[in-house]
């Protein structure tokens, strides 16, 4: 369902037109529950990667930084429309890629300011990456001179874009949870415009939806376990 027939399904629910409530006011709602419903898959499906994206950024030399410029102190700011971080590559000479271990800045016993400290506690083979403030950390940074192009993916869980006209990218068939999240909205800040058996069954309809909702994203990337068992002769 594109937002047109989003807002035709929720005045459809309400029973409300273009005057009581607006196109404006419909877009707005959608949006807010289209960001909460994104979260809600992310929750969901845990590690599934549900709108996975991948950045590329510079890694780039220390040598003659200072305290906020770019690179300095190997830190970098996160994509604009990052929502969680998944995996992150570096290659310090731009032909050799390594997969980044994530660490925690108390899993640090050396200093996360001085760069010789970093160089001895970490290594270009095996780096390490930290996140933290809205921006991460790459460990070791790099000190000797010479920005590598591209030397840094990220790959992250991202924030989808608000709709004007085109659909959620969530599956079709699970859109009209959108209405149902507008039409309650619409409903609590009329109290006076419906019963309690309307509302009521407004919530038992949009319950059954969420369910819906929630079973197809559990399942929809549901892992194949195999287990191979060894056998031993005890003869």
């Amino acid at each position: 369902m594109d937002v047109t027939a989003l807002q035709t399904h929720v005045r459809f629910i309400t029973n409300t037109d273009t005057a009581t409530f607006t196109d404006a006011e419909i877009l707005t709602l959608l949006n807010i529950e289209y960001g909460h419903r994104i979260l809600d898959i992310l929750r969901i499906q845990v590690d599934r990667n549900a709108n996975q994206k991948e950045a590329i950024t510079d890694l780039l030399s220390t040598s003659g930084l200072v305290t906020n410029n770019l690179g300095y102190n190997g830190e970098y700011p996160f994509p604009l429309d990052l929502v969680r971080p998944i995996r992150a590559e570096v290659s310090y000479d731009g032909s050799t890629w390594r997969p980044c271990t994530i660490y925690d800045i108390n899993d640090n016993d050396t200093s996360e300011h001085e760069e010789t400290a970093q160089e001895a506690n970490f290594s270009q083979t095996s780096p390490y990456i930290r996140f933290d403030r809205d921006s991460y950390f790459i460990r070791p940074p790099k000190t000797t001179a010479g920005d590598v192009t591209g030397g840094i993916h990220i790959w992250y869980e991202y924030r989808e874009t608000d709709l004007t006209s085109g659909s959620p990218t969530f599956d079709e068939s699970l859109h009209n949870l959108l209405a149902y999240d507008v039409a309650e909205i619409y409903a609590i800040k009329r109290p006076n415009s419906y019963d309690n058996v309307w509302m009521n069954r407004l919530l038992m309809k949009k319950d059954s939806v969420e369910k819906k909702f929630e079973e197809f994203y559990r399942g929809r990337f549901k892992k194949q376990i195999t287990l191979t068992p060894q056998h031993e002769d005890f003869s």
